[in-house]
C-alpha cells in the first residue's frame, strides 16, 4: 500500500500528495515505510536524492494515473547547463561505484564530457557507463517487480545502427538471444542516442510483440482489442495482416527521423504457445494461443543527460500477464466464455465465475510455459523475491522506488505479501521513461493521407494563411527544381545464386547515364511506395515450380495482394498507372517452364496498370544468359530513354561498353588483401550466416548407407544428420534441408599451386576494395573493408565460400586474361570473355572447372585477391527431408544420388557433384552447416483421411519417405483415421536399384501404405516401364476416383517424369470424364491453385548433356519468346 508518509521523528511530511493530506512547502526528510503483514519497519532516505518531478498536487493525488508524468516533447533538447548538471551527477555515481571517485581518471574524464557537451551539446558515453546507466535505470524502475535481477542485465550496444533494416536486424538478434532454450533472458538493446530530436531513431510499438486487432463492419474485433490502433496504424503503412485472432503485429521503425518502415518478423524470431490444461483437454479445442516475449519498445532511455529514443528490453512474464490479456473485457475478453465451458452459471456473480476463469486459465499458463521451458514466474514467487529485493535495497542504499499499485499482482493480491508492504513512489535517475505513441508526435517527410494520422497531424499543424502560403510557394519552388532532375529509376531484384543481383548493378552502372538509379533487393523494398515510382526494373530469376526466389516471397505478396485488392474495387486505372516497368527473368530450360517468376510479375505490374517498356527479356542459365541479357539491357535502356524523352547526350556506345562490369570489376589495383587482425578463421557457421543472410546452425553427420547394390554402377545413399534438438531445424515432412559443401581438397590444392604473389594459404587475411572520391576536382583515394567475405584464409574461402566448380563467366576469364604473358593464351581468353557462340561452344564441350580452366592456360598467375574478390560464391544445395520427425526425433534424413560424370562425350575428366561426393566422404562426427526451408506447397493434407497417391522414382522417393513414416508414427500413437496412401516407385532394375524395398514393406505391413507398385525401366527379360504406364495401366480408375474424393496427388523427380505424370493424369481425366484436352489442363491447374496437385521437382542433374543440347537447338529468336514457368534459382 502507499507509504502513510511518517517522518522517523513522527511529524507529517509535505510533499504534495492529499492522499497523505501534505503540502509542498515542507523539506522533504526520511521516511518510515511498514510491513502490517510482520509489523516490521523500513526508513526509506533515497527519496531525498529524487528528481523534483511528483505528479501530485495539493489537490490530487497520481498515484493510480497510468502515465503519471508527461513525456518529453518529441523535439526536446535539453539545455548545455542541465545536460552538464545531470552528467556530473551520474559519472559521479559511476565512478563512486567503482571505488574511484575524485581519481585522475574520473577529473580526465568529466573535463573530458565538458568539452563535448560544450561544443556540441552532447557526449558519447563509454560502453562501461551506458551498462552502469543501463542497470540502474532498471533498478530505479518503480513498477517493475522483476529487477531484483538488475544487475545481470544484458547490455547490448546498437548506437553504431544507420538505417530501420539494421534496426529491425539488431532487435531480431536481440530476441534470439533473449529467447534461446526459453530462458528469456534479461536484455536492453540501446540504440542511437537524440541529438535534436528532430532525428530520433524510434521503435513505435508499445510492445514489440503483440497481437493485431482487425475491427469489422460490425464494429467487432477479430484479435486484440487492445492493438486496435496500433493495427490501423500497420494496415495505414501498407502491411496486410492474414485476420487471424493471433497474428503479430510487424515492428514499426523510424531511423534518424525518417518516416517509418514496416517489417514483419522472421518466423523464427516470435515464441507462442498454444494454451493446454492439465486436467481440462478442451482448452486444446478453443486453440488459444499466448505471447510469449515481454518486449517494450518504445520507452526513452535516460542517463547521465542523454537520452536514448530507442531501448527496447526484454525480460519474462508474470505469469497474470498472459491471462490478463485473454480475460481483460477490453482485450480478448473470454472470461464468460471460459466460465461456461467449467460449467459456471455465469448470470449471477456470487458464482464467482470469473474468479473461477481467472484461476484456470492462470493454471493453464503456468502449465503450458512449463510444460514447454519457457520461463515465467508465478505472482507468489516473484512477490516473495521481490520483498528480498526491497530489503536488500533499503540496507545497501537506503530505499527502492516503488509503484504499490503496479507491484501488487492482480490476483491473489492480498495472499502475497506485497500487499501488505508500505511502499513509496518516487522518481530516480539513470530511469526509463514513457514516450507519446510514434504517430501522434511523428514529423512527417511524406504527409500521410490516413485518418489514423491526420487526426494527430491536425491537432498539431495549426498555421495561418500567411504560412499556409508561404509553404505553398516553397513547395512550388521544390517542385520545379524536382521536375528539373533526372527521372528516378529502382531495379529491383530477387536472387538465389546471385546471378540476378550481378544483372542489376550493372544494369544500375547504365541506368546511372541517364536516370537517378539504385538497387534494391525485393525483401528490403519497402512497398507502400511502389506506386510512388516512375521507372521499375525488375530483375528476377524463378525457383522450383515457378515459385519466387526467398528474398522474392515477400514481394510476390504484396504484388497479388494488390492485384486482389484492385479485382474488388476494380478501378478504372490500376494504383500502379502512374509507373512504368521493364522484366528481364532468369531461368532455365532444364524445367518444362522457363523463368516462371519474371513472366508472372510482368503480368501482375500490367494488370495493376503499370505500362510496360519493353518486351520481358529472357536468360537461359545453360545457353548464352550473358549475352541475353547485354542484349536486353541495352535495347530496354534505349527504351526507357525513350520513353522519358531522356538521355539526348548520352553516348550509347560508351554507356553499354561495360555491361556486366561494375566498380566491383576486377583491375590489378582496385583490390588488396591485408592482414586480419585475428590469425584464426572466423566462425564457420557465422561467417556463411553473413555471406548468405541466412541463420546457418550445425548438423552432426551420423552415418551414411549406401542403398544400391554393391555391384550397381551409381550410387545412392542415406544421410542421417543429428539436429541436437535445435529450435532452427524443426521441419515437417516435405520440408527441404540446406546443405553448405566443401569442394574437394585436391581441387582447392590446384588452385593455391598457381596463386601468383607468394601468398601463404593459410593466413588469415581480409578483402580492401580502393574507393575513390572527387570533390572540388580533387580525387582522393581510400582503402576500405571489401565485406564480401568473412576475415579467413585462401584455404578456408576456396574450400567453404567460393564455387570453384562452375564454369567461369566470360567476365571473369576477361579478368585472368590481364594476368598472362603468353599473346596466344591472352588471345584466347578474350576471345571467350566476348561470350556468344564461341564461348558456350567451349562451355558445353568442357564444362570446365577453374583448375581445368588453368590447365587449359598454363601461363596463368592468378593474383589471391581476384579469386576472393571475383568468383561466384558457393551456393547451399537443397535436399528433400527423407524422414518424420515423430520416428526419427533429433534427426533429419536426406537421400540422394552421388554425382559424378565425365565430359567430353565420356572422354574427359571426371566431375563430382560438390554436395553429395562432399556427404559421401565426410565421417562421424563432423559438422554439417545447414537450415531448413519450408516447402509449405509440399505437405500432407490438413485432412489425414482423403486419399493420397505418392510418385517418385529414383531419388524422387525421398520425401514420399517422410510421409509414410510420419504415417506409421500416427499408427503407432493409435491415430488410425487414415485414407489409402498409395506409392508408386520406379528404377532401373529390381536387383540393383530398388531402394527402400525393406522399409516400403514394413510400411505397408503397419498400415502406413495401402499398396505399392514399381516400375522397372530396364529389367532383364521385361519392357521397358516408367511411373507413368503404372498410373494408365494399372491406376487409371484409382487416379480418378482419388480425383473425385479431393485426394491430393504428389509427385517428385526431374522434371521431364514430372510433366510425363502430369499429362498422363490429363489423359486419364480425358479418358474418364469426356473432358478435352483443355478442360484436362484446366482442371489440374486448379487443383495445383488448391493445393491438391503437389509437385517437388529438380532439374539439371545426370541428363545434363541432353538438357544442354535440347536449349542449345532453341535458335535465339525463340529464347526471349516463351515461357511462363519454372526456371533454375539463380
Amino acid at each position: 500500500m502507499p507509504a502513510q508518509s511518517k517522518t522517523t521523528s513522527g511529524t507529517q511530511t509535505q510533499n504534495g500528495c492529499p492522499f497523505t493530506g501534505s503540502t509542498n512547502t515542507a523539506p522533504r526528510r526520511a521516511l518510515r515505510l511498514t510491513d502490517h503483514l510482520k509489523d516490521t519497519h523500513l526508513t526509506d532516505t533515497l527519496h531525498l536524492k529524487a528528481t523534483n518531478v511528483s505528479p501530485c498536487s495539493s489537490g490530487k493525488c497520481m498515484g493510480s494515473v497510468v502515465q503519471q508524468r508527461q513525456p518529453f516533447p518529441p523535439d526536446y533538447k535539453r539545455p548545455k547547463d542541465e545536460v552538464l548538471e545531470q552528467a556530473k551527477e551520474f559519472i559521479d555515481d559511476y565512478y563512486a561505484s567503482l571505488k574511484k571517485a575524485n581519481s585522475a581518471e574520473h577529473e580526465k574524464r568529466w573535463q573530458d564530457i565538458q568539452a563535448q557537451v560544450s561544443e556540441t551539446g552532447l557526449y558519447d558515453l563509454e560502453y562501461d557507463e551506458l551498462l552502469y546507466g543501463a542497470k540502474m535505470a532498471w533498478r530505479n524502475a518503480p513498477r517493475c517487480i522483476g529487477r531484483y535481477q538488475w544487475n545481470n542485465l544484458q547490455v547490448i550496444d546498437y548506437r553504431n545502427v544507420k538505417t530501420a533494416k539494421e534496426m529491425f536486424d539488431a532487435v531480431c538478434d536481440h530476441v534470439r538471444y533473449a529467447t534461446k532454450d526459453g530462458q528469456m533472458k534479461t536484455a536492453i538493446s540501446i540504440f542511437p542516442m537524440r541529438t535534436d530530436g528532430k532525428h530520433d531513431w524510434k521503435f513505435w510499438n508499445k510492445l514489440l510483440f503483440q497481437y493485431a486487432g482487425y475491427e469489422q463492419p460490425d464494429g467487432s474485433v477479430i484479435g486484440d482489442p487492445g492493438s486496435l490502433e496500433l493495427t490501423k496504424v500497420c494496415q495505414s503503412l501498407g502491411w496486410k495482416g492474414k485476420g487471424t485472432p493471433y497474428d503479430f503485429l510487424p515492428a514499426i521503425v523510424s531511423a534518424n527521423g525518417e518516416d517509418p518502415v514496416v517489417f514483419d518478423w522472421p518466423e523464427d524470431v516470435p515464441l507462442e504457445l498454444e494454451l493446454r490444461h492439465p486436467k481440462h483437454d478442451w482448452f486444446e479445442e478453443l486453440a488459444i494461443k499466448v505471447n510469449c516475449i515481454p518486449m517494450q519498445g518504445d520507452m526513452l532511455f535516460d542517463v547521465g543527460g542523454m537520452q536514448f529514443p530507442a531501448c527496447p528490453i526484454t525480460g519474462w512474464f508474470q505469469s497474470t500477464e498472459p491471462v490478463r490479456d485473454l480475460l481483460d473485457e477490453n482485450r480478448y475478453n473470454m472470461t464468460e466464455m471460459i466460465a461456461k465451458k467449467l460449467g459456471y452459471d455465469t448470470s449471477r456473480y456470487n458464482s464467482l465465475w470469473k474468479d473461477a476463469a481467472f484461476l484456470e486459465v492462470h493454471i493453464a499458463v503456468l502449465h503450458t510455459f512449463q510444460m514447454n521451458g519457457v520461463m515465467t514466474q508465478d505472482p507468489h514467487t516473484l512477490t516473495e523475491s521481490f520483498m528480498k529485493h526491497m530489503e536488500r535495497e533499503h540496507r545497501l542504499r537506503g530505499g527502492c522506488p516503488s509503484d504499490w499499485v503496479w507491484i501488487v499482482p492482480p490476483s491473489c493480491s492480498s495472499l502475497t505479501p506485497v500487499f501488505h508492504q508500505e511502499m513509496l513512489n518516487y522518481h530516480l535517475r539513470p530511469a526509463l521513461e514513457y514516450q507519446a505513441a510514434g504517430w501522434t508526435i511523428h514529423t512527417w517527410k511524406t504527409p500521410p493521407t490516413a485518418p489514423v494520422f491526420t487526426q494527430y497531424i491536425r491537432t498539431k499543424e495549426r498555421c495561418s494563411f500567411k504560412a499556409a502560403a508561404m509553404a505553398v510557394m516553397f513547395a512550388a519552388g521544390l517542385m520545379r527544381k524536382t521536375l528539373n532532375r533526372r527521372v528516378k529509376s529502382t531495379i529491383l531484384f530477387a536472387s538465389q545464386t546471385g546471378k540476378a543481383e550481378t544483372f542489376s548493378h550493372s544494369l544500375c552502372d547504365l541506368y546511372k547515364h541517364a536516370f537517378h538509379a539504385k538497387v534494391v533487393c525485393m525483401d528490403e523494398y519497402d512497398m507502400t511506395q511502389l506506386d510512388k515510382e516512375q521507372l521499375v526494373i525488375i530483375v528476377t530469376s524463378t525457383f522450383g515450380n515457378g515459385d519466387p526466389p526467398d528474398n522474392g516471397k515477400i514481394f510476390a505478396r504484396a504484388l497479388m495482394q494488390m492485384k486482389n485488392q484492385k479485382d474488388q474495387t476494380s478501378p478504372d486505372n490500376g494504383p500502379l498507372s502512374s509507373v512504368r516497368f521493364a522484366v528481364f527473368a532468369l531461368g532455365s530450360r532444364a524445367y518444362p517452364h522457363f523463368c516462371g517468376f519474371g513472366h508472372s510479375v510482368d503480368t501482375l505490374l500490367d494488370q495493376l496498370g503499370a505500362q510496360r517498356i519493353h518486351a520481358v527479356g529472357e536468360g537461359d542459365e545453360l545457353c548464352g544468359q550473358e549475352e541475353s541479357f547485354r542484349t536486353w539491357a541495352e535495347s530496354a535502356f534505349k527504351s526507357a530513354c525513350l520513353s522519358y524523352d531522356v538521355g539526348h547526350g548520352v553516348d550509347m556506345n560508351e554507356a553499354t561498353a561495360n555491361l556486366l562490369g561494375s566498380d566491383l570489376s576486377w583491375a590489378p589495383d582496385k583490390f588488396r588483401l591485408v592482414q586480419a587482425k585475428s590469425n584464426k578463421d572466423t566462425d564457420l557457421l557465422e561467417g556463411l550466416s553473413t555471406v548468405h543472410r541466412k541463420n546457418v546452425v550445425p548438423c552432426t553427420f551420423i552415418s551414411r548407407t549406401q542403398l544400391q547394390a554393391p555391384d550397381s554402377s551409381r550410387q545412392t545413399i542415406l544421410v542421417q544428420l543429428d539436429t541436437k534438438g535445435r529450435e532452427e531445424l524443426k521441419f515437417s515432412p516435405g520440408d527441404h534441408l540446406g546443405v553448405f559443401p566443401a569442394n574437394e581438397g585436391h581441387l582447392v590444392q590446384r588452385i593455391l599451386g598457381r596463386i601468383d604473389g607468394g601468398t601463404n594459404p593459410d593466413d588469415v587475411l581480409e578483402i580492401e576494395a580502393l574507393h575513390k572520391k572527387t570533390v572540388a576536382a580533387v580525387v582522393t583515394k581510400t582503402w576500405m573493408p571489401f565485406e564480401r567475405l568473412p576475415p579467413c584464409s585462401l584455404r578456408t574461402a576456396l574450400s567453404r565460400y567460393l564455387d570453384i566448380t562452375t564454369p567461369p563467366s566470360p567476365q571473369l576469364l576477361g579478368s585472368l586474361a590481364m594476368h598472362t604473358n603468353d599473346t596466344a593464351e591472352k588471345a584466347g581468353l578474350q576471345e571467350l570473355a566476348k561470350g556468344g557462340t564461341k564461348y558456350e561452344d567451349w562451355k558445353f564441350e568442357h564444362a570446365p572447372t577453374l583448375p581445368e580452366v588453368l590447365q587449359e592456360f598454363p601461363s596463368l598467375t592468378v593474383p589471391p585477391a581476384l579469386l576472393l574478390s571475383q568468383l561466384p560464391v558457393l551456393q547451399q544445395r537443397y535436399y528433400s527431408i527423407s524422414s518424420s520427425p515423430h520416428m526419427y526425433p533429433g534427426q533429419i534424413h536426406a537421400t540422394l544420388a552421388v554425382v559424378s560424370y565425365r565430359t567430353q562425350g565420356g572422354k574427359g575428366p571426371t566431375h563430382n557433384g560438390v554436395c553429395s561426393s562432399w556427404l559421401n566422404r565426410i565421417e562421424e562426427g563432423e559438422t554439417v552447416p545447414c537450415f531448413v526451408r519450408t516447402a509449405k506447397n509440399f505437405h500432407l493434407p490438413d485432412d489425414p483421411s482423403v486419399p493420397v497417391l505418392m510418385v517418385g522414382p529414383g531419388t524422387g522417393i525421398a520425401p514420399l519417405r517422410s510421409f509414410w513414416q510420419q504415417r506409421q508414427a500416427e499408427i503407432k500413437s493409435g491415430n488410425r483415421h487414415h485414407g489409402d496412401m498409395t506409392l508408386v516407385f520406379g528404377c532401373r532394375q529390381s536387383e540393383t536399384d530398388h531402394i527402400y524395398r525393406e522399409e516400403t514393406a514394413q510400411a505397408q505391413t503397419d498400415g502406413a501404405l495401402t499398396d505399392i507398385y514399381t516400375a522397372y525401366s530396364r529389367e532383364p527379360g521385361r519392357p521397358k516401364t516408367y511411373v507413368q504406364h503404372i498410373l494408365h495401366n494399372q491406376l487409371s480408375k484409382r487416379v480418378q476416383e482419388l480425383l473425385d474424393s479431393d485426394g491430393h496427388i504428389y509427385v517428385c523427380g526431374d522434371v521431364a517424369m514430372a510433366d510425363d505424370v502430369c499429362t498422363t493424369v490429363q489423359k486419364i481425366l480425358e479418358e474418364n470424364s469426356a473432358m478435352t484436352s483443355t478442360e484436362s489442363e484446366a482442371f489440374i491447374r486448379n487443383l495445383k491453385d488448391s493445393n491438391r496437385y503437389h509437385e517437388d521437382i529438380f532439374g539439371v542433374t545426370l541428363n545434363t548433356k541432353a538438357v544442354r543440347e535440347a536449349a542449345r537447338s532453341i535458335e535465339p529468336a525463340e529464347s526471349t519468346a516463351n515461357g511462363h514457368n519454372i526456371g533454375n534459382g539463380q
